[in-house]
């Protein structure tokens, strides 16, 4: 019984789909015909009676034609509209966070600047410096210093430039003039170096005590002398020794005017230079030829320098005579006041033309 109510509801259900679809189908103003499909109905054999043991009677389905649809639908009189069905709500989803995102600054328009005026440049012919720094002296003794209480051997200290063949003489000259000690110190075979060294020079004196001047000097190929540097000191034949500061730290001359190998011409010398005389003596002015030969000289009287000046500047005019180019060694340099003898000496090389 059971499956009977199954099977009257299935056909039941069939049969209400099929007029839903035939309705449907209807409402098309365009739609001229239609048929619906055969509706399905249920019908039951009870020729077999029911019982316990008897097998469920079986369902036999038969398809009954349906009427024809009406070829033109009749106008109910009024005008369908169409339904229109919301979409059911969707849900949102959450998507990635948003990027920050910077907010641009202002950017401050710049302001006009004028672009400078040129100035004119201007150019100015280098003047001489009277007063410049001068530099220590080519041929220094460090120590001992002036006067000096000093016994054999002499502990010395110097800075020295060597002359030709990496050569400097190192002399300890007596109160008459006469050489009490000599050396030639070799350095090499090169000329121009500059050299410190820490020499001794030994020495023998008949008196007790004497006065003497120790110097440094280098010469040139030639043989002509190119430096010279003196410190006066007191020799003792016993005692020890008492050391006095340097006093010359400085080169005594400097020559501005001519430079070193200038050509010069026209028969009369300019020389403009620097002056710190060691000394009341004058100061002599030479041109020395290659052949030693003095061809030219002239003494002049400088003052010691005074306020803020280290040297005393000064102009001298020397004529000459040659008849073809000849090289002469320009030497400034000045004589002892108490022992004989050149104390302090500098020179450089020039050309003279007629």
């Amino acid at each position: 019984m059971a499956a009977f109510q199954v099977c009257v509801c299935k056909a039941v259900f069939g049969a209400l789909l099929l007029t839903a679809a035939a309705l449907l189908s209807g409402c098309a103003l365009q739609r001229t015909t239609a048929e619906l499909p055969p509706t399905l109905v249920a019908t039951l054999d009870l020729s077999s009676p029911a019982g316990n043991n008897t097998p469920a009677p079986s369902e036999t389905l038969t398809l009954e034609p349906t009427q024809p649809l009406p070829t033109e639908t009749p106008d109910p009189g009024y005008t369908a509209t169409r339904t229109i069905t919301a979409w059911p709500n969707a849900t949102s989803t959450a998507g990635p966070s948003p990027t920050p995102t910077r907010t641009p600054t202002r950017t401050r328009i710049p302001t006009g600047t004028r672009a400078p005026t040129r100035t004119p440049t201007i150019t100015r012919t280098p003047t001489i410096t009277f007063t410049p720094t001068p530099p220590p002296p080519l041929l220094h003794i460090v120590r001992p210093g002036l006067l000096s209480k000093v016994v054999s051997p002499i502990q010395m200290e110097l800075y020295v430039l060597t002359g030709a063949q990496g050569k400097f003489t190192i002399e300890l000259v007596g109160e008459d003039g006469r050489v009490i000690s000599r050396q030639v110190v070799s350095r090499g075979t090169e000329a121009g170096r500059r050299i410190w060294l820490a020499p001794e020079l030994p020495f023998e004196i008949d008196a007790a005590a004497e006065t003497a001047r120790l110097q440094v000097s280098i010469l040139d190929d030639y043989g002509r002398l190119a430096a010279l540097s003196s410190v006066d000191l007191i020799l003792l034949s016993v005692g020890r020794n008492e050391l006095n500061p340097a006093v010359i730290d400085q080169e005594p001359y400097l020559i501005r005017r001519p430079f070193e190998d200038d050509v010069v011409s026209g028969g009369t010398l300019v020389i403009q230079a620097l002056a710190r005389p060691v000394n009341d003596s004058p100061l002599f002015i030479e041109l020395v030829t290659e052949t030693g030969r003095v061809m030219a000289v002239k003494q002049v009287k400088v003052d010691p320098p005074t306020g803020p000046l280290s040297h005393t500047p000064f102009t001298v005019e020397i004529p000459y005579r040659v008849s073809t180019r000849t090289p002469v060694r320009l030497v400034i340099r000045q004589e002892g006041s108490r022992i004989p003898g050149t104390v302090a000496l500098v020179s450089r090389t020039i050309i003279l033309e007629p």
